[in-house]
């Protein structure tokens, strides 16, 4: 039969090679030799395509003045917050101890002080010089000497107070107990924060933050016995109880401003711990007239509130 197209029959025969084989392996060291042979090219091609070699970036980054001088700022910042640490909070657990070192004598002249401040004479602390410390006693041996002890006792004690007192009369319930918490935290909080604030705006030396919140919780033993006496014989006080309320007042001031006078005005002999700088006559005025207002106005306003 004839190719209708014109084609040989014999053209679309398949061709055959007599020379085709099964893959061999390669040995693994010529494997090696070919993979070592390509490393050259393709970097000569990456050098060809980029412009440029290519090199370590760690090397390069330690070495850039930039991140050397970010180290520094670094490293200078942490040195000023850690000397600013230790000034104002000093070593925690140093602190933390001397500040619980009281006794049972020390607790009761210290409220009897709070309480009744009119009678005491000699304000100023007690230097350690037998130690060479430069450092105050403790208040087991200075009545004058700021604690935390009867802060944090006072401050529970009128958290649990105003709760008692709020159950007997009918009208306690679990929410009051955590809005009563969160509200006598927070006005502590601001107290220590105004009292901070004023010190670095007076340019007072540096005062660690303890012995603030030693002397502004000192307030609640007082507002602790005028709850005692509103909800006890309160009734029968009338307007005698208002009168009551204004000498724990007065009592209150006169023991902050005495107490807080050799913190904010050193005295000059030479007695103080923070007795760095000279205070001159304008910035003593307007320290004495800080003292007042946070001792008298501010204290008095939250004792009021507190109180009531």
């Amino acid at each position: 039969m004839s190719n209708p197209y014109g084609y040989a029959a014999d053209s679309f025969q398949p061709h055959q090679n007599n020379n085709l084989h099964h893959p061999q392996p390669i040995p693994p060291a010529a494997a090696a030799s070919a993979t070592a042979q390509q490393q050259p090219q393709q970097q000569q091609y990456s050098q060809q395509v980029h412009g440029h070699p290519q090199q370590p970036q760690f090397g390069t980054f330690l070495n850039d003045p930039a991140a050397a001088l970010a180290s520094q700022f670094a490293r200078s910042g942490f040195q000023q917050s850690n000397q600013y640490i230790q000034e104002n909070f000093g070593s925690i657990s140093g602190d933390i101890k001397y500040y619980f070192q009281v006794s049972n004598s020390y607790v009761l002249k210290k409220i009897l002080l709070i309480l009744f401040p009119f009678r005491h004479k000699d304000w100023t602390r007690i230097l350690a010089k037998d130690n060479g410390s430069g450092q105050y006693l403790p208040p087991t041996y200075d009545v004058n000497a700021p604690d935390l002890y009867i802060p944090i006792m006072s401050f529970v004690t009128y958290i649990l107070l105003w709760a008692a007192f709020q159950g007997l009369s009918g009208e306690f319930h679990p929410q009051l107990f955590g809005y009563l918490a969160s509200q006598t935290l927070a006005f502590a909080v601001l107290d220590v924060a105004v009292f901070k604030i004023g010190l670095y705006l007076l340019n007072c030396s540096q005062i660690k933050i303890y012995d603030i919140v030693s002397f502004s919780s000192y307030k609640y033993v007082s507002i602790v016995v005028v709850l005692c006496l509103k909800h006890t014989i309160g009734h029968y006080l009338g307007y005698a109880y208002y009168l009551i309320v204004l000498i724990f007042i007065l009592s209150l001031s006169v023991f902050l401003m005495r107490s807080l006078r050799y913190i904010i005005l050193p005295p000059a002999n030479g007695n103080s711990v923070n007795n760095n700088s000279v205070v001159t006559s304008t910035q003593r005025k307007l320290r004495i007239q800080f003292l007042f207002i946070y001792s008298v106005v501010i204290e008095g306003f939250i004792f009021l509130y507190m109180s009531k």
